[in-house]
């Protein structure tokens, strides 16, 4: 999942995702964003 400047709505994005029960794991792609998606992403 890509993760640019998104730390507003990672998290939101992983529940929908999850949600539909059909994802096992989800990649985090951070390409230098401003914002630390990383810290979060590694709390989900």
């Amino acid at each position: 999942m890509p993760a640019f400047n998104a730390a507003r709505t990672l998290r939101e994005t992983y529940d929908e995702f999850m949600a539909q029960g059909i994802v096992d794991l989800v990649i985090v792609v951070d390409d230098p964003s401003q914002d630390e998606p990383v810290a979060i992403g590694r709390t989900l």
